[in-house]
């Protein structure tokens, strides 16, 4: 069959005369293919390449007052966790034919705890999936979502939060133990021997670093380790170093742990103690990360022991917790994911 290429927005009725086929058939084609025959299947596929059709989704929207995607809101792409986040909902998604858009609101810790102005659109993305009646949207937060989800909730029902935890919220939330990352972290070096360790963080200016200070705290009190907190004005390697500045101790003294809130600060200690060839990493000083981000690319001189995050277990979870939110008497959850450590050279040789 000879079908015309040049032509200029074709539509459906186009894609119809050409398979023929009615445009119904067509729709079908799209929509529900397992009611075609396969050889009326690739013939109305034929037509669709061969014109360059492509459906309206904006019609389609407007026909069933729903999409068929899901909305991502994420702060800060430049933190691995909100990529392996987004990679995980994205694979799980793909895997039950749905299509997951994702946008970044611009909420940076680092930048908040520097001072840095920053512009954050967590609010007016949520109104853009709202406007645009997405199927479900997931929020990954830094700070509390309350406002823009209320804003929304009456366009847009199945709504999942992650990585930020909100008291009887109306919603299902997907969290990792926060608390645990700090436990995991003084548990570790007290299972090495260490009484003391420094605390080296931002202050409590976003729930994660909160969360993790409590865990810190506790578990020190619970196993007998001397706890010293350091604060730092960011979140960066530059920022970890400036902050230890004049604090390392002499050598032949009492062995220590410098626990970073993030890998960052962590690798920051490790520079600064790079240039101190008279203290021994790990054995005069162990280091530790508290968020997985940091990747040994082999040029590192000493590996990097951390709290691993279970960023792409949190986003298919949030898949799952939309699926839930959708049916009906749906209870709402709240899943708490666990982390693990990754020990490295810096804390056990």
């Amino acid at each position: 069959m000879s079908v015309p290429t040049n032509r200029a927005n074709p539509t459906i009725h186009a894609v119809a005369r050409a398979a023929g086929v009615s445009s119904g058939t067509v729709s079908n084609a799209l929509n529900h293919p397992d009611r075609l025959a396969p050889e009326t299947l690739e013939r109305v596929h034929d037509a669709i390449l061969n014109l360059g059709y492509i459906r309206s989704a904006a019609g389609r929207t407007l026909i069933r007052n729903r999409s068929d995607g899901l909305g991502l809101v994420m702060p800060d792409l430049i933190n691995v966790l909100f990529v392996e986040i987004a990679r995980g909902a994205q694979l799980t998604a793909s895997e039950q034919g749905k299509r997951l858009v994702t946008a970044n609101s611009g909420f940076n810790a680092h930048e908040l705890a520097a001072g840095t102005s920053q512009v954050d659109q967590q609010d007016e993305y949520l109104e853009y999936f709202a406007e645009a009646r997405t199927d479900g949207v997931l929020v990954a937060s830094m700070r509390d979502p309350s406002r823009g989800i209320e804003r929304i909730r009456n366009h847009v029902r199945p709504i999942v939060v992650i990585n930020y935890d909100v008291p009887g919220a109306d919603w299902c939330t997907v969290l990792m133990d926060n608390e645990q990352v700090g436990r995991a972290a003084i548990e570790h070096i007290a299972d090495l021997g260490i009484r003391r360790a420094y605390f080296v963080s931002i202050p409590d200016i976003v729930q994660p670093i909160v969360e993790r200070r409590r865990g810190v705290r506790a578990a020190a009190a619970a196993h007998g380790v001397a706890l010293t907190e350091i604060g730092t004005a960011g979140l960066l390697a530059e920022d970890g170093a400036a902050a230890l500045a004049g604090m390392l101790p002499e050598p032949g003294g009492e062995r220590i742990a410098i626990l970073g809130a993030n890998d960052r600060l962590a690798i920051g200690a490790l520079q600064l103690l790079r240039a101190r060839p008279d203290l021994r990493v790990p054995e005069d000083v162990a280091v530790l990360g508290m968020d997985g981000d940091h990747r040994d690319d082999g040029a590192d001189w000493i590996t990097l022991t951390s709290i691993v995050l279970p960023g792409q277990a949190m986003g298919a979870e949030a898949i799952r917790l939309i699926d839930a939110e959708a049916q009906q008497d749906h209870v709402h959850e709240r899943s708490v994911l666990p982390v693990r450590i990754r020990p490295g050279a810096s804390t056990i040789g």
